[in-house]
């Protein structure tokens, strides 16, 4: 055995409490019986048994509400990845030991130099592992997030635990992480004043692993043959044995019937008109009308970015569903920077938009014209053919009014009498403007954006 001297003589008696989640082969599912339908984490328990990945104890039961071992949750990470482990896995952490189970030559040590070598675990000071210590909450969080290898969650998203639970910091910047990409859904108990240090729970284990999987699975995707094309945005496919309705993620397309509807149409035909396609989802799996929400791939190429990079369709982001925005942006911004589509209209806009009050005092679907957007007039003249639009399409268009250079008036989502610093768009019951944040664009009358704020 490997290990500091004076620690040997532990190891000994702590194989039998080792052999957790080990000592039954793996491949055949379990029925633990203290795992019942009503217990917390049942059927992620239940779903890593069935694929394989865990066993129990040689009584039967699983102990779900037991602590687990550091070099434990190492082989659970490792089978459920479906790393590769050999002897030439070589451990270098001089506390781990070797040869545990005669069933396992492999573990602990050769699992725990796989999670050392794809950096899941840095182990707890330099050299040293522990193997036989309790992982805490925060350490199955890190070292889950480190095995999914996951995006940074944009700069606005506000995990629901308080970051003052972690430390160090390091800890909460992966929980955040887990938290935004759907790995701690089904944790009970996640409130600010949950203590993440205290140790985790073996079905606490299962469970981030089961989400693991989940995660992986969509974001692998799934094969589907694109059957017809509703408009820009819109797309429908044969998936399996089912007919779906697919909206692409990340843009949005103008109606039909406006300026460039029929173009990116046919974009998106060329695109992936009867072809094969990958749908890959992210958090939110269907929208408001029951259509899957996906990110449309054809080989190698996105067709949502494609569309926003031929200038075809502006970003339209939709939290939680966030997982390309920084590629979909830039494709945005290529199209912008050459012109392309709806970015190629006037050099110049005659208008500035110089404040968006998004959220009106209490509920904005009731006080419509305390939500209003601020204009500057640039070029003095009729704004007759020019509109504003949001991020989903809803368009207002100018009347033919006279403004002078200068000149400052408001755009009121409600209903009013327009005069020369008041205009009205005549929104009933709705509001416009999105308080979790949403994009201003002032179209030409050819439906180029002519330029455009985001908040």
């Amino acid at each position: 055995m490997r290990g500091p001297f004076g620690r040997q003589h532990l190891l000994v008696a702590a194989v039998l409490l080792a052999l957790v989640l080990v000592l039954v082969p793996f491949g055949a599912a379990r029925a633990f019986t203290d795992v019942g339908s009503t217990t917390p984490y049942a059927d992620a328990i239940g779903d890593l048994s069935n694929r394989g990945m865990i066993s129990g104890y040689p009584d039967g039961t699983f102990k779900p509400f037991g602590s687990i071992m550091r070099m434990q949750l190492a082989k659970m990470i490792v089978r459920t990845l479906a790393l590769p482990v050999s002897e030439a896995d070589v451990c270098h952490f001089v506390d781990v030991p070797t040869g545990l189970l005669t069933s396992d030559p492999l573990y602990p040590d050769h699992y725990v130099a796989v999670c050392a070598a794809y950096g899941i675990t840095v182990g707890k000071t330099p050299g040293i592992f522990a193997p036989f210590d309790p992982v805490s909450q925060q350490q199955l969080i890190t070292m889950v997030v480190r095995a999914a290898d996951l995006a940074d969650p944009p700069a606005y998203y506000v995990p629901p635990f308080d970051s003052g639970q972690f430390f160090p910091f390091e800890h909460y910047t992966y929980a955040r992480m887990a938290a935004f990409h759907g790995l701690l859904e089904g944790l009970r108990g996640l409130t600010p004043s949950r203590d993440f240090s205290a140790p985790a729970t073996r079905g606490e284990a299962c469970l981030l692993l089961h989400n693991l999987l989940t995660l992986d699975s969509t974001r692998q995707g799934a094969d589907a043959v694109v059957t017809g094309v509703a408009d820009g945005d819109t797309i429908y496919v044969q998936l399996g044995a089912e007919n779906e309705s697919v909206r692409l993620i990340g843009l949005d397309t103008p109606e039909m019937g406006e300026d460039f509807c029929y173009e990116a149409r046919d974009a998106l035909t060329s695109l992936v008109g009867g072809k094969a396609v990958r749908l890959e989802t992210d958090v939110e799996k269907r929208d408001q009308y029951g259509r899957l929400l996906a990110y449309v791939w054809v080989g190698t190429t996105l067709a949502n970015a494609e569309l926003l990079r031929l200038g075809l369709a502006t970003l339209y982001t939709v939290p939680p569903n966030v997982r390309y925005t920084d590629a979909l942006r830039a494709a945005q911004d290529e199209a912008q920077e050459a012109g392309r589509g709806v970015w190629g209209g006037a050099a110049t806009s005659p208008l500035r938009i110089l404040q968006v009050n998004y959220d009106a005092p209490g509920n904005d679907n009731f006080n419509l014209n305390e939500e209003y957007v601020v204009f500057e007039v640039l070029v003095a003249g009729s704004l007759i053919g020019y509109a504003v639009e949001d991020q989903s399409g809803h368009r207002y268009e100018f009347p033919d009014r006279i403004f002078q250079g200068g000149e400052v008036f408001k755009l009121h989502t409600g209903v009013g009498t327009d005069s020369q610093t008041d205009l009205y768009w005549g929104m009933t019951g709705s509001a416009v403007w999105n308080n979790d944040g949403d994009t201003v664009k002032i179209l030409d009358p050819g439906g180029h954006i002519v330029t455009s704020h985001g908040y």
